[in-house]
């Protein structure tokens, strides 16, 4: 097993696999909504939680990334921590590098929101795995296809 991927694991499709990738669509279209639509309504109105909306690219964006990595590596439950801890430590770095950056602003909530979607993400990979099972690697026949 790699580190974060395994080679067997990634050339098969099983259910939990499939529901990676359906989260991921829905973190997107909700981040990309949320980060579109609202936002600019809520700024506009003076109404609603502004820091909510502030930080919605990155927590948002947090469970997207990780959703779209395990949906793409098949990971197993190790490596989606892996995956996940790598996803909001990289998000948070970024955001700690922004003052040297041109045009870079801190901001503590971004680092919060990263962490919120990290949050989320790993509650959801949790409650996929107990639903699901560790299908990717132990998986049997009659619950994968093999695409190679």
């Amino acid at each position: 097993m790699g580190f974060f991927v395994d080679g067997t694991a990634v050339r098969r499709v099983s259910r939990l696999r499939v529901a990676y990738g359906i989260l991921f669509v829905v973190a997107f279209l909700g981040t990309e909504f949320l980060r579109l639509k609202l936002r600019p309504a809520v700024y506009a109105s003076g109404n609603g939680p502004r820091w909510f909306f502030d930080t919605i690219g990155n927590s948002g964006g947090a469970v997207t990334q990780i959703f779209l990595m395990l949906a793409v590596m098949h990971c197993s439950l190790l490596q989606s921590l892996r995956v996940i801890g790598f996803v909001v430590v990289g998000y948070s770095a970024y955001e700690v590098l922004q003052p040297v950056l041109p045009k870079g602003t801190f901001d503590i909530n971004d680092i919060i929101g990263t962490v919120v979607g990290g949050l989320i993400s790993l509650a959801l990979v949790l409650l996929l795995r107990i639903v699901f099972g560790e299908r990717p690697a132990y998986a049997a026949e009659s619950d994968v296809t093999s695409l190679g």
